[in-house]
């Protein structure tokens, strides 16, 4: 059962992005020429047993479901709570519903002043932000605060850019708008919002603008793998926040879109998604370490699940278990 939950809390920099389209670094450098290599994940009875795949697969494990079947949702950690904000329910109806899980729980939050899905997410101190996403007008540029202790959330100022499938990351105090379309154009110009002056300001566009993407932090680079074009991308692009500039990072193995991803422990993690053709899931975690690509088969095969890294794992809560619309409120979780 949810209990109600009034305030927020602290934060963690974590990043989302959703998958299935609305239809209208430090470390080694991943490339295209790696090894690989296979392994089936095992799944474990409940949150806190770990379990270990084959080889040396990330162990997966089942997590507490959310209250709610939900895909497209954006999802962020504040502290040592993890929060999924917005997306869309069983009926295909974008949601303004947040739920937050305190590490034994989920509770409702405060809801999104505006029904949306696919916005992103992402964290500052202990201020949380949602900023684009979809309604049923269109893209949106709008970006909402949930300030620590807050009750409500309140609309700061827009992004300069309508943009939906979006990724929205948060390092040294900023928030990082990367990638997103508005109807069929793919917005290449990057944003960084300023909360002190309460600004967007453009960056470098992006070499491969694209939707979709699934983003993490790498150090000081933000990174963004796969997304669509529409075509399903492999590529993987790191915007270097301390030179302002960006860099190729190589190629995925499997070419995704819609899929979560992160950086733990020096390893690369990208899992699930689904072709921009919406034919099939991605139902592999592809994983980076020591020069190397592996992948093995994913404990849920989704697409479009909310993500974040909560307690050194790589949450994914939620998604589609069929290509386009199959929501569940499943909720699974990944370490390096």
């Amino acid at each position: 059962m949810m209990r109600p939950l009034l305030l927020a809390t602290a934060v963690v920099v974590a990043s989302a992005c959703g998958s299935g389209t609305p239809h209208s670094a430090s470390g080694p450098r991943p490339t295209s020429a790696t090894t690989r290599t296979t392994a089936t994940a095992t799944s474990a009875p409940a949150s806190g047993t770990s379990s270990t795949g084959a080889g040396s697969a990330p162990a997966q494990r089942t997590e507490p479901s959310l209250p709610l079947a939900i895909q497209e949702a954006a999802a962020t950690t504040a502290g040592n709570r993890l929060w999924v904000a917005g997306g869309y329910d069983r009926a295909r109806n974008s949601s303004a519903a947040v739920f937050v899980f305190d590490g034994s729980g989920w509770t409702s939050g405060p809801p999104l002043p505006v029904a949306v899905n696919h916005p992103g997410a992402a964290t500052i101190n202990e201020d949380i932000y949602v900023a684009g996403g979809f309604t049923p007008a269109g893209a949106t540029n709008r970006v909402f605060e949930l300030a620590r202790g807050a009750t409500a959330w309140r609309e700061v100022a827009s992004m300069r850019r309508a943009r939906g499938a979006l990724s929205l990351v948060s390092t040294g105090g900023r928030l990082y708008a990367i990638g997103g379309r508005e109807g069929y154009r793919q917005i290449a110009v990057a944003e960084t919002y300023e909360p002190q002056r309460n600004t967007w300001s453009d960056l470098a566009p992006m070499p491969d603008p694209r939707n979709h993407l699934a983003a993490y932090l790498d150090g000081s680079l933000a990174c963004v793998a796969g997304g669509r074009t529409p075509a399903t991308s492999a590529a993987i692009d790191c915007f270097d926040t301390a030179r302002a500039q960006w860099r190729r990072h190589g190629d995925l193995p499997i070419a995704t879109s819609g899929a979560a991803a992160a950086r733990i422990g020096g390893v690369t993690l990208v899992a699930g998604g689904e072709p921009s053709a919406e034919t099939r899931l991605v139902d592999v975690v592809q994983r980076f370490a020591t020069s190397a690509w592996t992948t093995e088969s994913m404990l849920v095969p989704r697409h479009g699940t909310a993500f974040a890294v909560y307690n050194g794992r790589l949450w994914m809560c939620g998604g589609a278990i069929a290509p386009g619309f199959r929501a569940v409120s499943t909720c699974t979780s990944l370490g390096a």
